[in-house]
């Protein structure tokens, strides 16, 4: 990993250095207060699995968690950017390739915001864009974790698994776990088949 350049580019702040951001309503008043009550931000879901790719210490995870994309760039320091580049020497031992240096994954992750190209096939690992980014959105099917570490460890050139499938495994497949998995989606008579609205599965 190219630790300078990630160093001085910086991804996310250390929880020491971050106040707790406050979400905003809709007329963009960043006072946090809406209707007399007072909110304050604990998570981001619109690109996924991209502080969970990066983080294995809760309080810098919820730290990225509570600042808004456009604070990310110069945030980064100390711990928490020490810790960034650990993973990311960490994955790139898995097999043993750099692909994926500290500057791209700055380029292609920072800000961490959803990128949408309408222009090919829907899917979150569909398709990188200049800066290397998924920029396809997400479907609703996609294994974001697998995608996140595909990405990280082979930069999306093979597929790796954490084990985890999106579909339940069907009975008898070899997993004892019956909480992996998401059942079937709504309106859904096998895995990846149509759906219709509202579309989300049923609780496992």
């Amino acid at each position: 990993m190219n630790r300078r350049i990630l160093v001085l580019a910086g991804l996310v702040s250390a929880t020491a250095l971050l106040p707790a951001a406050r979400c905003n309503d809709d007329d963009d008043d960043d006072s946090g207060v809406v209707g007399g009550a007072s909110y304050v931000q604990v998570e981001r879901l619109a690109r996924p699995a991209i502080v969970e790719g990066l983080f294995v210490t809760h309080d810098f995870a919820n730290a990225v968690n509570s600042i808004r994309p456009s604070d990310e760039p110069s945030a980064l320091v100390g711990a928490v950017a020490a810790e960034a580049i650990s993973v990311l020497d960490g994955l790139d031992s898995i097999d043993g390739v750099d692909q994926l240096t500290a500057g791209a994954a700055i380029g292609a992750l920072i800000p961490d915001v959803m990128r949408i190209d309408t222009t090919g096939a829907s899917g979150y690992g569909a398709a990188l864009n200049a800066v290397g980014s998924p920029a396809r959105g997400r479907m609703i099917t996609d294994d974001v974790m697998d995608i996140t570490y595909s990405y990280l460890i082979t930069g999306l050139t093979s597929p790796v698994s954490d084990g985890v499938p999106y579909y339940k495994p069907p009975s008898g497949a070899g997993s004892s776990n019956v909480a992996i998995g998401h059942q079937n989606l709504h309106g859904q008579s096998a895995p990846f088949g149509t759906a219709t609205f509202p579309f989300l599965a049923n609780p496992n």
